[in-house]
């Protein structure tokens, strides 16, 4: 089983702008929401935790690995870092912007994005728990994948939320 885990919150999220790839640290609220989620996930034996290598998603895989009985490794696989969004990145989220990404010749195209995360999710062991901390754009790609729905509110998940999906 894979439990899917949205990093923290951080101030780029509390401020509705673009973050993709800045590596931009949990602020107060997203450490008290990782050191909550640990705790709600302390009687679960997860396995193994693969996150982002971006500050945000190790961050919260790190408070949920501490508070595990058994120390679960926490292997950092690259492709699940968060999808590039170019120069749009630290500039306010627009409705126009999102609806827009593929003009925008420096955002990582939605094919490349989508191949990347499938490479990242073939190269998980998939034995026993497993916990994935990564960010909104991959967790939306992955559902995509397993064919759920992409359409609002269900293509959301919030910072520290967690997500069961069957792989």
């Amino acid at each position: 089983m894979i439990l899917y885990v949205r990093h923290g919150q951080t101030d780029y999220n509390s401020s509705n702008l673009w973050m993709g790839s800045i590596d931009s640290p949990l602020n107060e609220k997203g450490r008290i929401q990782a050191e909550s989620l640990a705790t709600e996930l302390s009687d679960v034996c997860i396995d193994k935790i693969y996150s982002s290598p971006l500050i945000r998603a190790y961050e919260t895989a790190s408070f949920i690995a501490e508070k595990q009985k058994k120390s679960p490794e926490i292997v950092i696989l690259p492709g699940l870092r968060e999808r590039c969004f170019g120069a749009l990145e630290g500039t306010v989220k627009d409705e126009m912007d999102r609806k827009n990404l593929a003009l925008y010749s420096d955002v990582e195209s939605e094919g490349e994005f989508a191949e990347r995360i499938e490479y990242s999710m073939s190269s998980i062991d998939k034995n026993g728990l497993i916990l994935i901390v990564s960010h909104s754009a991959v967790f939306r790609c992955l559902i995509e994948k397993l064919g759920y729905s992409t359409t609002p509110p269900l293509d959301v998940i919030m910072n520290c939320q967690v997500v069961q999906l069957n792989i």
